[in-house]
C-alpha cells in the first residue's frame, strides 16, 4: 500500500563499500510508465534537496559522484546540465555536462573536485536540466512517496515541489564517502486530514521509513490526542533500511463533535539515545468531527451536447459511476464543452472555464465538486468516456470536508408561477478559501428530445435551466468562519418556456418548464477567478420546487435568525467565554445536547449560542478552541 510521507525518505543506503554511502530518496526502480513532463516549456528538470538537518548528521562526509535517471535521451544535443548548489536560482558549487546514451539507465556525473558537507548549509540541492521536445517525457520518478520539501521539478519557469502530485521521488543518486552506519527514521505523512463524523471509527494509520542504515528492531509511538499521551511499544521487529511501516490507530475517542488536536512521534528506535537526528520523526494533525447526522452531498456536473456521438455513452458511464461508489451525489447536466444545442444556456458556456488550458474543449466530460483530482486531470474535468475516470473522480471529492450544512426552503404558486427561493447555510468550520461563493441553480428532468445514437425520444435529466442568483458565479462570501450562518432570499417567477441563449432554430428552441419537474439545487465552495482548480465545492442540496430541505447536521434550536440582530451584534470566544458586541438584553449557551452551560472556561468544542436584542434574537453556532 503506497504511503505519502512528510519529509525525507530511503537515505543512507550502502553504495558498494561500508565506508560508501548512495543518498537519496529514491527506489532504485526504474520504469518507463513513471516517466512525466510538467509544463509547457522545452526546458525541464529534477532535483532533490538534503535538509539542514541531515546535512548535519553527514557534516564532514565528502560528495564525490552522483548519478541520474532520465525518461527520455532526446535532448538538444543528447545532453543534461547537473548541478550542485545550495538555491535552485543562484550560481551552482559545481556544475557539468552529461552525454544520455540510453534512457532509463543511470548516467555518472563525477565532482571535479569533491564537496565536502560542513554542516552549516541551510540545504544543498542536487539535480538536472535539459531541453528537450513538447513530445518527450523527461521526468522521472519511482511512485513510491510523496516526501514534502525534498523533490522538485522545473515546470513553466519555475522549479515547484512535487509534494502532492502523487510522484514519489526523482531518481536521483548521491555518492558520501566515509559515512559510518547509524540509526534514523522519518515519519510519514498518512492523510489524517479527512471527513470525520462524531461516534463514526476513525482509524488513523501513522507510517515511517527506515532512513538509516542499519536494521530497525523495536520502537516506541508517543501519541498525544488533546493532551492526554498515551505510548505504544513496538519491539521484534525487522524494518532494512529503506523499508516502510506503519500500525493502525483505532481507539480514538470520537463520542464528541468539534477539533482534536493529535500528535504521534516515534522515539526511542532501537532503544533511547540511538537515533541523532530526531527533527522529523513527529506528525501533527488537527482533526475536526462533524455531527453525528452530518449530511453531505456530491455535485457532479456533466457537459453534454445533443450532437455529441459519444455522449448517450457518457450518460451511462456516469450513471454506473454514481451507482458504484455509493456516494450521495446531486447531478447537474451543462450543455456545452460540444456543439450548443436547444438546452445550452448562457452560463453553460461560462462553465467552459473549468476545461484544461491546452487542448480545446470535449464531450462527454464531468467534473465532481469541481475538485482537480490531478492524477487524471490538471483540472476540475475529466472524460467521461471511461466509467472509471468517474468513479476515481468522485472517490477523491469524497475525501474534501463539507465545511457547511444547508436549510433550503422553497414555495411555489403554481397558478402564478412565483417561485420563493430562501437558503440558509451554517459553517461548522472556517473555509479553506478567503473567497468563497454560493449559488441555487435550476435543473429540470424528464425532457423529451433527441440525442445522437439514442433517438429521437430519449430522455434528458439534471439539465441545466439558470440560475436563481441571475449570476453564473453566485454571490461572494467573504471570510466564512465556524458558527456563522448566512441567510439569503429571492423571489422569481418560472417562465412557461425556457429559451436557450444559442440555438438558432426558433422552432426548437423554446423548452416547456415543466413546474413538477424542477428543482432548486443550492451549492457553496471556494472561488478563485483566475485559477480553475481552486473552486471546490464544499457541500450542496436540492429541493423540487414547492418543497424544502434541510440536511442533517443543521442543527440549530431555533428555526430563523433575525437578520436584525445578526447585523447589529459580534459575537466571538475569548479566554473560553462567548462574549457579544452590541446592544443585548439576554445571552444563552447551550451544549449540542439542548442543554444549558456556564459561560465561562469552556472545554473545546461546539455549542450553540443564542443571544436576545429587544423583541429580535439570534442563534449561532460557535467553537470553541
Amino acid at each position: 500500500m503506497r504511503k505519502i510521507l512528510l519529509s525525507i525518505a530511503s537515505l543512507l543506503i550502502f553504495a558498494g563499500s561500508i565506508n560508501a554511502t548512495n543518498i537519496g530518496y529514491s527506489k532504485d526502480d526504474i520504469d518507463k510508465l513513471n516517466t512525466f513532463r510538467l509544463g509547457s516549456s522545452h526546458k525541464q528538470g529534477q532535483a532533490i534537496r538534503f535538509s539542514h538537518a541531515k546535512l548535519q548528521a553527514l557534516k564532514g562526509k565528502t560528495i564525490d559522484f552522483a548519478e541520474f535517471v532520465v525518461g527520455s535521451k532526446n535532448t538538444t544535443d543528447n545532453k543534461i546540465n547537473v548541478f550542485l548548489a545550495t538555491t535552485l536560482t543562484g550560481t551552482p558549487i559545481a556544475e557539468g555536462t552529461l552525454e544520455v546514451k540510453r534512457s532509463l539507465t543511470k548516467v555518472k556525473w563525477t565532482l571535479d573536485k569533491p564537496y565536502t558537507i560542513t554542516g552549516e548549509e541551510e540545504c544543498l540541492y542536487i539535480g538536472y536540466t535539459a531541453e528537450i521536445g513538447t513530445t518527450y517525457n523527461l521526468l522521472i520518478s519511482d511512485k513510491s512517496y510523496d516526501i514534502e520539501g525534498c523533490n522538485f521539478a522545473y515546470n513553466n519557469g519555475t522549479w515547484v515541489d512535487t509534494y502532492g502530485m502523487d510522484r514519489g521521488s526523482a531518481l536521483i543518486f548521491v555518492n558520501a564517502e566515509n559515512a559510518d552506519d547509524y540509526t534514523d527514521v522519518i515519519v510519514g505523512r498518512s492523510k489524517f486530514d479527512g471527513y470525520y463524523k462524531a461516534g463514526e471509527e476513525c482509524k488513523l494509520t501513522p507510517c515511517f521509513v527506515n532512513t538509516g542504515t542499519t536494521t530497525i528492531n523495536s520502537f516506541d509511538a508517543i501519541i498525544d490526542v488533546d493532551g492526554k499521551t498515551t505510548t505504544k511499544h513496538f519491539a521484534d521487529l525487522n524494518i532494512e533500511p529503506k523499508e516502510g511501516y506503519s500500525f493502525d490507530l483505532t481507539d480514538l475517542d470520537t463520542s464528541k463533535e468539534g477539533k482534536r488536536d493529535i500528535n504521534v512521534t516515534i522515539a526511542n528506535v532501537n532503544g533511547a539515545n540511538k537515533e541523532g537526528d530526531t527533527s522529523d520523526n513527529s506528525l501533527t494533525a488537527s482533526l475536526f468531527f462533524y455531527p453525528k447526522n452530518m449530511e453531505r452531498s456530491l455535485l457532479l456536473e456533466s457537459f453534454t451536447s445533443q450532437t455529441c456521438s459519444q455522449c448517450f455513452r457518457g450518460h451511462l458511464n456516469i450513471a454506473d459511476a454514481i451507482k458504484t461508489s455509493k456516494q450521495d451525489i446531486i447531478e447537474v447536466a451543462h450543455h456545452s464543452g460540444y456543439d450548443p444545442d436547444i438546452f445550452t444556456m448562457q452560463e453553460d458556456i461560462n462553465y467552459l472555464f473549468f476545461y484544461p488550458g491546452s487542448g480545446g474543449t470535449f464531450a462527454p466530460a464531468a467534473m465532481v465538486n469541481r475538485h482537480t483530482y490531478a492524477n487524471i486531470s490538471s483540472s476540475p474535468i475529466v472524460q467521461a468516456t471511461s466509467t472509471n475516470n468517474v468513479l476515481s473522480t468522485i472517490y477523491n471529492a469524497a475525501t474534501t470536508k463539507p465545511y457547511v450544512s444547508f436549510n433550503l426552503e422553497t414555495k411555489l404558486n403554481e397558478s402564478t408561477r412565483e417561485l420563493k427561493v430562501k437558503v440558509q447555510i451554517l459553517a461548522h468550520t472556517d473555509a479553506p478559501s478567503k473567497q468563497s461563493v454560493f449559488n441555487l441553480f435550476l435543473v429540470q428532468d424528464g425532457i423529451i428530445a433527441s440525442q445522437t445514437n439514442a433517438g429521437e425520444n430519449y430522455t434528458h435529466n439534471h439539465t441545466f435551466r439558470g440560475t436563481v442568483t441571475g449570476n453564473a458565479w453566485g454571490m461572494r462570501v467573504n471570510d466564512v468562519k465556524a458558527g456563522q450562518m448566512f441567510t439569503w432570499e429571492k423571489t422569481i417567477t418560472i417562465p412557461k418556456q425556457i429559451h436557450s441563449s444559442y440555438y438558432t432554430d426558433e422552432t426548437k428552441n423554446n423548452i416547456k418548464a415543466v413546474l413538477e419537474d424542477m428543482s432548486v439545487v443550492a451549492y457553496m465552495g471556494s472561488f478563485d477567478q483566475n485559477d480553475n482548480t481552486k473552486h471546490t465545492i464544499y457541500n450542496c442540496c436540492k429541493a423540487r420546487l414547492g418543497e424544502s430541505y434541510k440536511q442533517g447536521g443543521f442543527n440549530v434550536t431555533t428555526a430563523i435568525n433575525e437578520p436584525e440582530a445578526e447585523q447589529t451584534l459580534n459575537i466571538f470566544v475569548n479566554n473560553g467565554k462567548v462574549c457579544v458586541e452590541g446592544d443585548y438584553s439576554r445571552l444563552s449557551v447551550y451544549n449540542l445536547a439542548g442543554a444549558q452551560v456556564e459561560n465561562a472556561a469552556l472545554a473545546k468544542g461546539v455549542y450553540i449560542v443564542k443571544v436576545v436584542a429587544g423583541s429580535k434574537q439570534t442563534t449561532k453556532k460557535i467553537l470553541v478552541r
